[in-house]
């Protein structure tokens, strides 16, 4: 380990210090950023990165400070480079997030190396309006197209150019393994464990008696046609967003990118989802 990039958390100042205290303890070299406010009391303004991007490229770790939200923004910058991603939780939830804010001392392990990773798989959206693609970008966690108002949208969805099903409803959603614990889960969908490779779609309030969950191979290659002239808006990772109309196909398939996350050791998914979520499964 050499270089450290850390994606810093505003409202938590001392602990971002604490975690680039440990890092120059270790005599390692270290750039930060402030991905949505920077913070005036930061006391190491010489270690802002002016371009992550470019930081990220000779970086062994992103240490990433901050909730599920803030590590899927992370992973972006993170796959590109093919570098890994510890979570520390200062979010709700942190269901990707390898420490908790009181298991900062475990850091000093990582950043002697002493960690293991996971592969998460990650989607690919596109949008092809009259046969030109007007939209393309990738995320963790899922692909929703979802109507902007109250009326439902009519989608049909199709696997590897067979129908898979047609509703009416507030939309779907497109979820990876990892995203399964997020939105698609909220909507009835099932919770899978983050390392398989699958894309869980997902009817949102489908006003109808039939539309269920169904579970694909991540190599599907799944398309969504729109019908209704509704608002409609396709968001990914509830980041990015690009609105739609009636006639577009929305393509969504495994993407080229991985997320490296380095995983806690001392607990399973199963204990993760029993804890964050209160409840047995």
């Amino acid at each position: 380990m050499k270089k450290i990039l850390v994606c810093a958390n505003a409202d938590r100042v001392e602990k971002t210090e604490l975690v680039i205290d440990k890092i120059l303890a270790k005599k390692l070299e270290t750039r930060v950023y402030f991905p949505f406010r920077s913070s005036d009391n930061f006391k190491y303004p010489e270690f802002i990165s002016r371009d992550p991007e470019e930081d990220a490229k000779d970086s062994d770790i992103l240490v990433c400070m901050g909730g599920d939200g803030t590590i899927l923004s992370c992973s972006k910058l993170a796959s590109k480079v093919g570098i890994p991603v510890l979570g520390i939780n200062y979010g709700h939830k942190g269901f990707i997030a390898a420490l908790e804010p009181d298991e900062i001392e475990l850091l000093d392990g990582i950043l002697d190396g002493k960690f293991e990773t996971e592969n998460r798989m990650m989607l690919e959206a596109k949008v092809v309006r009259n046969g030109e693609t007007v939209f393309e970008d990738f995320g963790l966690n899922e692909t929703v197209i979802k109507s902007a108002a109250s009326h439902p949208v009519k989608v049909t969805v199709f696997g590897d150019g067979v129908e898979i099903t047609a509703f009416s409803g507030d939309g779907i959603i497109v979820a990876t393994p990892t995203g399964s614990t997020a939105y698609s889960m909220s909507a009835g969908g099932p919770i899978v464990e983050p390392n398989a490779e699958n894309l869980i779609l997902t009817p949102i309030c489908a006003h109808s008696l039939n539309p269920r969950t169904v579970v694909l191979k991540g190599s599907r290659k799944v398309n969504i046609e729109l019908a209704s002239k509704v608002d409609t808006v396709l968001a990914l990772d509830g980041n990015t967003t690009f609105k739609v109309f009636p006639g577009d196909i929305i393509e969504i398939t495994k993407s080229r990118h991985i997320t490296k996350l380095v995983v806690g050791t001392n607990r399973s998914f199963y204990e993760i989802v029993k804890r964050k979520l209160n409840t047995d499964i």
